[in-house]
């Protein structure tokens, strides 16, 4: 690997793809040595910047020192299928370095020769491993830890630390910014000139010490913004004033509502208009316009965080009045087969559970490495609510949902009356989703259809959700709105994830999986 040590930003202006739309302008960064992490909504423009300082986009004006041609970049999807280029190199490899990485990731060596046959998470550490082998100036990892478990994302976090080039992570995972990264660039909307725009900032610290700097000035923008409107509003009364007591003066100069007769209110005004006394007036209303349009230019030009919203989605929601929504009896559940996150090992049977009881207010959170039977376990729960005599209104989320359940959500949301239909979109707009995109015919992204399909079915006011990895795909703000939407929702909720944040907002309970001598176990906690 070459000794490149610092890659620039220099008054980059960057165009929306297809369009001559700007997604953001003048922007100055740098990204030393060791890891720096990009943040933003989903849409607002991550991926594209990517492009550009690999070169795959050129920029609409500005300049990235080194130039893209001149480094040599690697690079790990965010789609865990995508099969890396190098794959086949990497496999003959035996030197020091590429044993290393094997190591640090936890590769089995025919993983590399079954790529299409493996788990999300293998996958994930082999396209980490290709891209390390590259020995690259530049290594940027798209959502590594997407569909992952926690020793997948422990073994990410470990190769992270021993990069010793030029770390780039796009990521919603705060547990692993903070353990890897050294500075945060933010592309954030804010309002400035009277329109929402895209800028970006860059933060020392990892995401918990960036965010907290963001929000000092943030809350020092709102602060700024209110003086400068105290300000504009006193020199617009001001100049009120003045503009009044210039008709006044015109009217004396002109005589209007002076008797004719009256020679010392006559003489008064002929002194004034002598005396230069008038002009002074106009000398000063001059100075005040400038002093208003100066006031209004300082209030136009604070940037201040774009409105966000708080999930408040739950309107009209109640509870179940029941004591006991669904209840498993001890014993094994047994292993169907390979589900998404299952694959089991070769003598496993099922996943080992004690009774299991769901209250009407209980909010759960499951947890456990890839392959222990989390979707085993959603099954049977599922199943277990179906066979009850007196059903129970649940909503279920899949963790994969596709074009299908896509183009029916997207037509029942066209078909609603419009009341209904603005009603959901609002939902939406709480969880943080645009809902015009929705609304274009455009088929949602991942994250876009998990909350919509969540706002659809809040209308049947059910009594408990349930939602397998609900925040994959989903950006850090949206992954904040949607837990405060599930943790004050009244009913029940259960809850797969790898995402210990996202759970420590949504879950009073918790379940976790690990393995043991018959394939796996729960624990209660």
């Amino acid at each position: 690997m070459s000794q490149q040590t610092v890659l620039t930003l220099n008054n980059l202006t960057v165009t929306q793809i297809g369009t001559s739309n700007t997604l953001f302008e003048n922007v100055n960064a740098t990204f030393p040595q060791g890891w720096t992490a990009v943040l933003g909504d989903n849409g607002i423009g991550k991926t594209t910047l990517i492009r550009v300082v690999m070169g795959d986009v050129l920029p609409y004006r500005g300049t990235i020192a080194p130039s893209p041609g001149k480094l040599v970049f690697g690079y790990c999807p965010q789609d865990n299928a995508v099969r890396p280029r190098n794959i086949e190199d990497f496999a003959s490899d035996w030197s020091p370095t590429a044993i290393g990485i094997r190591d640090d990731l936890g590769i089995d060596e025919s993983w590399l020769w079954r790529f299409e046959s493996l788990s999300g998470g293998e996958q994930k550490r082999v396209q980490l491993a290709c891209a390390l082998a590259l020995e690259p100036d530049v290594l940027i990892f798209d959502e590594p830890s997407n569909h992952v478990d926690e020793v997948t994302a422990q073994a990410i976090a470990t190769a992270m630390r021993g990069f010793q080039g030029i770390g780039i992570l796009i990521s919603h995972d705060v547990a692993l910014i903070d353990a890897t990264v050294r500075q945060c660039l933010f592309m954030e909307r804010k309002h400035l000139h009277g329109r929402n725009e895209t800028v970006l900032t860059m933060r020392r610290g990892n995401y918990t010490q960036a965010a907290a700097q963001a929000r000092l000035e943030g809350d020092a923008a709102v602060e700024e913004l209110k003086q400068a409107r105290r300000t504009a509003a006193r020199l617009d009364a001001a100049k009120a004033h003045r503009v009044y007591e210039a008709a006044q003066s015109d009217a004396k100069r002109r005589g209007d509502r002076i008797d004719r007769k009256d020679h010392d209110a006559l003489a008064k005004r002929r002194f004034a208009i002598v005396t230069g006394k008038d002009a002074r007036a106009g000398a000063a209303s001059a100075r005040i316009d400038h002093q208003v349009r100066s006031a209004h230019e300082q209030m136009e030009g604070v940037a201040t965080p774009s409105k966000r919203y708080d999930g408040d989605i739950w309107l009209d929601a109640e509870a179940s009045h029941r004591k006991e929504l669904l209840r498993l009896e001890e014993g094994l559940l047994p292993y169907a087969g390979t589900g998404h996150d299952e694959a089991p090992l070769a003598d496993a049977r099922g996943l080992l559970i004690p009774t299991l009881s769901v209250g009407p207010h209980d909010h759960i959170g499951i947890s456990g490495p890839n392959g222990t039977g989390k979707s085993t376990l959603y099954r049977a729960l599922l199943a277990c609510v179906a066979e009850q005599q007196t059903p129970v209104r649940v909503l279920s989320i899949s963790q994969i949902s596709g074009r299908r359940e896509s183009d029916l959500a997207v037509a029942a949301l066209h078909d609603m009356p419009s009341q209904q239909r603005a009603s959901v979109l609002g939902a939406m707009a709480q969880l943080n989703a645009d809902p015009d995109r929705v609304l274009t015919g455009a088929s949602p992204s991942p994250g876009e259809l998990r909350k919509l399909l969540l706002c659809l079915g809040a209308r049947d006011h059910p009594e408990l959700i349930m939602m397998d990895e609900p925040t994959n795909h989903l950006d850090l703000h949206s992954k904040q709105a949607l837990g405060k939407a599930l943790a004050s929702f009244p009913g029940a909720v259960i809850v797969i994830s790898h995402d210990a944040y996202f759970l420590d907002l949504v879950a009073t309970i918790r379940w976790k999986l690990d393995w043991s001598e018959c394939g796996a176990t729960l624990d209660l906690g």
